[in-house]
C-alpha cells in the first residue's frame, strides 16, 4: 500500500501581508516629532527668558534708611537728651518714624546764633546725655541727625568779643553796599562797628545778634572742618543738616548786586566748601542742603551741582531740605501748583530724593499734603513744635498705615509715578505703578471748597476699586476703608480730604510678561 506524501502548500489566502508603513511616512512622522520638541524648547527657553527679561516680581533693591521715612523735626532747642530718651519709643510708636532730626545742640545765643563750635548747650544736657540718646536711638533702628549752622556766628561768641576781627567778614565801605539782610529785604546786611571804624556783615538780620565769619581766612575754615571731624568721630550722628551753606562765601570785592549777579549766594567756594566738609562725613550719612533755591526759579545746572552729582565728585547723599517747595499753610501756598511745579523739577528728572516739610498747623491740610508726598520719592519731616501736637490719634493711625505702605511695598520701592491735576476740579493724582503689581493712586481736594470730577483710569477694572486708606469721616460713605468703589463714577470730596485706592492691571498672570 502506497502512502501518499501530505505536501503544505501555502495559498494566496494565508500568506503573510506586510503592514509596515511606507518609509517615507516613517521619515515625516520623525521630522514632525522633532519639530514638536523644537518647539516646545523653545518656547520654553521663550518663556525662561522673558521672566528673566520682563520679571513679574522683580527684586526691589534694598532701601536706603532715609528714603520714604518720617523725619520728626524739633526745630527748637527745648527738649533734654535725656527726656527726648525717655519719649523715644511713644515717638516710635506714634509717628512710625525713622529718624529724630535735632535743632543745634551747640550753645546758642537768645537769637539761637552758635556761639561755639564743638561744645553742647549745657540747658540740654552734656556729652554722656547725648551719647546715651544715640546710643538708644541705634537700639531701637532709629536714626539721628542734626542741625549745623555754618555761615555765622554771634556777636556774644568769644571771638567777637575778643576782638579777634579776622574771624569776620569786615568792609569800611559798606554804606555804599546794596546788600540786604536774608529775612528782611529792606534791612542793609552791614551794620556800622564803632570800634572797629568798619562795618560787618550779617546777611541773616536775628536782630543784629549775628555776624558773617571769614571762610577766605585758613584758621575759620580749618576751625570749622576740624568741628565736623569732632562731631563725626565723637558722636554717631547719621547726618547733619547744612544751615546757610550757600551763603558761606561772598563776592570778595563787596560789588553791588544786580538782577543778574547774586554777590552772596552760590559761589564757586560754596561748593567747595560742602566738597571739603563731605570728606569728614562718613559716605552712609546724609548731607541736608538747607535754603537752597526755590527749584522754580533756579537752574538745572546749580541744582545738579549741589544735589545731583553726577560726577560724583561730593559722595553719600545730599537730600533737599528746605526752600520755597515748604508748605507755609493754606493762603499763601498754591498747593497744587506746587506739587506740579515739583514734578517738572530736576528732581523727578534724575530721579533725586527730596525732604517735603510744612510750616502749617492745620492737621487736616498737614495730612493730606504728607500723605501726598509719600507717594513722591523722599521722605517728610514732621516738625513736633508745629505739628506733631496737632495730629489726632486716628490721623496718625492713617499717616503710620501709609507710611507703611511706602516702605515696604515695592510698587512704591521701585515703582513708576504718574501725577496728574485734573482741569475740572483740580484734583491732584498721584499714581504708582510696577509691572505685575497692583496700582496704587491718592486722589486729593487741596481747594478750599468741595469738588467733583471722573478719575479716568487707564488699565484694569476700573468698576471695583479697593479704597485703601481715607480721611473722609462721614459715617455710611461709599468711600469708607475696604469698600469697592466705582471708578467710572464720578468722585466728590471735600476740602483737603483725599482717597487712595488700588486695583489690579488688564494683565495679570503669565501673560504679564507678554
Amino acid at each position: 500500500m502506497v502512502q501518499a506524501s501530505h505536501v503544505d502548500e501555502s495559498t494566496d489566502e494565508f500568506k503573510t501581508k506586510d503592514n509596515s508603513p511606507p518609509s517615507w511616512l516613517k521619515r515625516a512622522r520623525i521630522i514632525a516629532a522633532l519639530i514638536y520638541i523644537f518647539l516646545q524648547t523653545a518656547y520654553f527657553i521663550f518663556i525662561i527668558v522673558c521672566i528673566a527679561v520682563y520679571p513679574r516680581c522683580q527684586q526691589a533693591a534694598e532701601t536706603p534708611w532715609w528714603l520714604n521715612s518720617v523725619f520728626l523735626r524739633f526745630s527748637t532747642p527745648t527738649m533734654k537728651f535725656n527726656d527726648l530718651n525717655e519719649k523715644l519709643t511713644d515717638y516710635k510708636n506714634n509717628f512710625s518714624m525713622q529718624t529724630i532730626w535735632l535743632s543745634s545742640v551747640l550753645p546758642l545765643s537768645n537769637e539761637l546764633n552758635p556761639l561755639t563750635w564743638t561744645d553742647i548747650d549745657a540747658t540740654l544736657g552734656n556729652n554722656n546725655t547725648l551719647r546715651n540718646l544715640i546710643d538708644k536711638a541705634h537700639e531701637n533702628n532709629i536714626r539721628i541727625i542734626v542741625d549745623y549752622p555754618l555761615n555765622h556766628l554771634s556777636i556774644q561768641s568769644s571771638y567777637f568779643i575778643s576782638n579777634d576781627d579776622d574771624y569776620f567778614v569786615w568792609n569800611e565801605q559798606g554804606n555804599t553796599s546794596n546788600w540786604m539782610t536774608i529775612d528782611n529785604n529792606q534791612e542793609s546786611a552791614w551794620t556800622f562797628n564803632n570800634r572797629k571804624n568798619s562795618f560787618y556783615l550779617h546777611q541773616f538780620y536775628d536782630n543784629h545778634d549775628s555776624i558773617d565769619i571769614n571762610y577766605r581766612n585758613n584758621r575759620v575754615l580749618n576751625d570749622t572742618i576740624n568741628s565736623f571731624s569732632y562731631w563725626n568721630k565723637n558722636f554717631q550722628f547719621d547726618g547733619f543738616n547744612l544751615q546757610g551753606i550757600s551763603y558761606t562765601y561772598e563776592d570778595y570785592e563787596y560789588r553791588n548786586e544786580t538782577d543778574n549777579f547774586k554777590r552772596t549766594r552760590h559761589l564757586d567756594e560754596d561748593y567747595l566748601l560742602l566738597a571739603r566738609i563731605r570728606t569728614e562725613i562718613d559716605k552712609e550719612k546724609i548731607l541736608l542742603l538747607d535754603s537752597i533755591d526755590s527749584l522754580s526759579t533756579t537752574n538745572d545746572d546749580l541744582l545738579t551741582r549741589y544735589y545731583g552729582d553726577k560726577n560724583g565728585y561730593l559722595g553719600g547723599v545730599q537730600l533737599a531740605s528746605l526752600n520755597n517747595f515748604i508748605l507755609i499753610d493754606e493762603f499763601q501756598t498754591n498747593i497744587t501748583m506746587l506739587f506740579n511745579n515739583y514734578y517738572n523739577s530736576i528732581f523727578i528728572k534724575q530721579d533725586q530724593p527730596f525732604l517735603w516739610s510744612s510750616l502749617s498747623i492745620n492737621s487736616k491740610l498737614n495730612e493730606a499734603f504728607f500723605a501726598a508726598c509719600l507717594f513722591h520719592k523722599g521722605a517728610i519731616s514732621i516738625d513736633i513744635n508745629k505739628q506733631g501736637e496737632q495730629f489726632t490719634n486716628d490721623q496718625l493711625g492713617r499717616l503710620r498705615q501709609i507710611t507703611t505702605f511706602a516702605q515696604t511695598l515695592d510698587v512704591f520701592r521701585v515703582g513708576n509715578i504718574q501725577q496728574n491735576i485734573l482741569s475740572n476740579s483740580q484734583f491732584l493724582t498721584i499714581e504708582r505703578t510696577r509691572r505685575g503689581a497692583r496700582h496704587h493712586m491718592i486722589i486729593i481736594n487741596f481747594s478750599n471748597t468741595e469738588q467733583e470730577d471722573t478719575i479716568e483710569l487707564k488699565d484694569g477694572v476700573t468698576n471695583a476699586v479697593e479704597v485703601l486708606v481715607t480721611n473722609i469721616l462721614d459715617s455710611g460713605t461709599k468711600y469708607e476703608t475696604n469698600a469697592l468703589i466705582d471708578m467710572t463714577k464720578s468722585i466728590r470730596l471735600k476740602s483737603y480730604e483725599y482717597l487712595i485706592i488700588r486695583w489690579s492691571p488688564s494683565i495679570d498672570g503669565l501673560g504679564v510678561i507678554f
